[in-house]
């Protein structure tokens, strides 16, 4: 160690802010609907089950004795357990003993009204024999009537930060070993003489030579980044005056310019008049740990960044894409009808391979964009009472002839009504067209494929298909619904994507429902959807007949319409204009449209935000805030769907659907 006096150069060290910590808030909900809300009752209800269901967080209702109510997906994937494990089951049960007297003391005082909501980190013991931890956050539901009903609690898992924090604390320890036998960079000041005191290690994070260096203090001050110094001295500063410890990071700049990131602790000892007498601490090069947090950091904003674009850019190139490849099936399909001439028999196996390749591609692309719209948000649904048996029924002709082909018993439900669910009737019928596809496609020759519809966990009808064929291996099956990979079956003579069964599992859980597999190798599998019931007494379908509802014959409505396609404005007036009950006013704005409403004081606002930029925009956000504020309906055009064989019918749709458009007027402007 070596010593020097500087009593001409008061020391300037210390400053480090301190770290603020940021927590987790929660927003919740007990999911009645609001009075006077225009989408309250079955619609309202239909959401708070989506939200509920397809929270990202873990959610369960319990009675007051503990007992789980309902849990949500999210919470069964914590936990590890179905949902119908868990229902009726004790709180305590999948708990960790040390935590359970802990959550019910403060549960007990949460119902007895002696405090309000509480959180807690927990362990709750998973299905497979493993610990989770969670941060849960219990609060008490009331009915309208504010007696105390149930208990709500809100779980998030935080194992990777417990984890991360206790590699932290590991680390910590192993780095406070280090620096009982390392020689890490030393120093002390004695406040009596100004003498400062250095181990060798500093001069070598300073990169210093301690032969050529007279003065310690001045060269350790000119070193500390300029934009940092007064930080530093700050900090010093208050401890000095506070008598407490201090801890700081900040920049040094090396002779060649270089910056490295430095952490400093001290601590400062006083003598009996309460001066400073010395003060000791450490110094560490951490550049390597800052530049790792800052590339990782823009690592993972970039990869953040990178997939916005990818999904933004895949979700807005369905017309580029589609185009050009529905022209070749289209002039392969005229070919094929021998418009154009005669085909030889090579011919024709020539315009075969090109409109089987076309149509596998096409597949493949709607496909990708489907996945590529739901990650982007992008994705329309219409979410409906919809009969299972008649989509069972639609699916069937459509797969007929690959059953046939393959000598597949095919079973399916009756012509009979059956059991209503509620879900997007389309999509539905996408994901059903790809489950019997597949149990077609992998099923043995002459095997069989059930259809069948049961009961599933409470509140859920069970859609089931199964089928007496090869199964799937025990140790793939953990890789079931992910994207592209077809589990070994690339190398059969079986054409796929690999992307179908993950599409139908976003599309399910985005309806508010689940999917799942049980399969024994060399018997057979059965893949399951579980969807909402709808209500016993589900709303009266609409009809395709062009008549006036009640309400609207009933009392003249003001309706403001804001568009900008000249084809949508003369397909409404045309429509509206056989009703004189409807007053339209059309302007081509949001701007327009906002002096529109404070003169006209609409009944119902019509408006096409299927364009997300156009929903983004400045004037369509005043334009649904002013209407909010009013109290004024919105009816998107762009969630009205085209007829029900487009693949596209939710999104940029192009045509109206217009007895549902009448109901929907006279629902929301009665």
């Amino acid at each position: 160690m070596t010593k020097a006096t500087a009593k001409d150069n008061p020391l300037k060290i210390v400053a480090r802010d301190n770290a603020a910590v940021a927590g987790t808030a929660i927003n919740q909900a007990d999911g009645n609907p609001v009075a006077g809300d225009p989408v309250a009752g079955e619609d309202s209800d239909s959401l708070f089950r989506a939200i509920f269901d397809q929270a990202a967080v873990g959610i369960c209702y319990s009675d007051f004795a503990g007992n789980f109510i309902r849990v949500n997906q999210r919470f069964c994937d914590i936990t590890g357990y179905q949902a119908s494990e868990l229902e009726g089951r004790n709180f305590a049960a999948i708990t960790h003993p040390d935590d359970v007297d802990l959550d019910e003391r403060q549960g007990n005082d949460l119902i007895a009204g002696r405090r309000g909501p509480y959180t807690m980190e927990k362990r709750y013991r998973q299905k497979n024999g493993g610990m989770v931890w969670v941060r849960m956050t219990v609060t008490l539901a009331r009915s309208r009537s504010g007696a105390p009903q149930r208990l709500i609690g809100v779980i998030e898992d935080i194992s990777d930060v417990m984890r991360a924090e206790q590699a932290l604390k590991r680390s910590e320890q192993r780095l406070q070993e280090a620096q009982r036998i390392a020689r890490l960079g030393a120093w002390e000041i004695d406040h009596a003489d100004g003498s400062r005191v250095w181990s060798d290690e500093v001069f070598a994070i300073l990169e210093l030579d301690r032969a050529t260096q007279s003065n310690f203090y001045l060269a350790f001050e000119n070193a500390i980044h300029p934009d940092d110094r007064e930080k530093v001295a700050r900090v010093y500063a208050r401890s000095l005056a506070d008598h407490t410890p201090f801890d700081m990071n900040y920049r040094i700049v090396m002779p060649d310019g270089r910056i490295k990131h430095v952490e400093v602790h001290g601590r400062t000892f006083y003598s009996d008049d309460g001066k400073p007498a010395r003060s000791i601490g450490t110094v560490q090069d951490v550049t390597a740990q800052k530049l790792g947090e800052i590339a990782l950091r823009q690592a993972k904003e970039s990869a953040e960044m990178a997939n916005r674009a990818k999904s933004d850019f895949v979700a807005n190139m369905s017309h580029e894409l589609r185009t050009p490849l529905n022209a070749v099936l289209g002039f392969a399909q005229l070919l094929e009808a021998e418009i154009a001439g005669k085909l030889n028999d090579q011919q024709r196996a020539y315009l075969g391979c090109i409109r089987a390749g076309g149509e596998h591609l096409l597949e493949l692309i709607k496909d990708i964009l489907e996945f590529a719209k739901i990650d982007a948000g992008r994705i329309g649904l219409k979410i409906e009472t919809v009969d299972a048996h008649a989509v069972i029924a639609a699916v069937r002709p459509l797969i007929g002839r690959m059953a046939a082909t393959r000598e597949i018993d095919l079973q399916t439900p009756g012509d009979s009504p059956g059991p209503q669910v509620r879900s997007d009737n389309v999509r539905l019928r996408q994901i059903l067209l790809n489950l019997v596809s597949n149990a077609i496609k992998y099923n043995r020759r002459g095997g069989r494929v059930v259809v069948s519809c049961g009961a599933g966990p409470a509140g859920f009808l069970r859609i089931s298909v199964e089928d007496n064929g090869q199964g799937i291996p025990p140790e793939r099956q953990a890789e079931l619904f992910t994207p592209f990979n077809r589990l070994g079956a690339e190398a059969q003579a079986i054409e796929g994507t690999g992307i179908g069964l993950a599409l139908a599992k976003r599309l399910t859980e985005v309806m508010g429902g689940t999917i799942g597999c049980r399969s024994i190798y060399g018997k057979g599998s059965t893949f399951w959807v579980d969807l909402p019931l709808a209500d016993a007494a589900p709303a009266p379908a609409v009809t395709a007949t062009l008549t006036v509802p009640p309400a609207v014959a009933q009392v003249a409505r003001r309706i403001l319409y804001i568009e900008d396609n000249p084809a949508h404005v003369r397909l409404i007036e045309a429509a509206f204009g056989q009703f004189p009950h409807l007053a339209l006013t059309i302007v081509h704005t949001p701007e327009l449209g906002l002096e529109a409403m404070r003169s006209l004081q609409p009944h119902l606002i019509l408006l096409d935000l299927s364009d997300r930029e156009k929903g983004e925009a400045a004037g369509h956000r005043r334009l649904l805030a002013l209407a909010r504020e009013r109290v004024v309906p919105v009816l998107d055009l762009g969630a009205n769907p085209a007829p029900e064989s487009a693949t596209e019918h939710c999104e940029h749709a192009d045509s109206v659907d217009i007895p549902r458009l009448l109901a929907e007027i006279a629902r929301l402007a009665p």
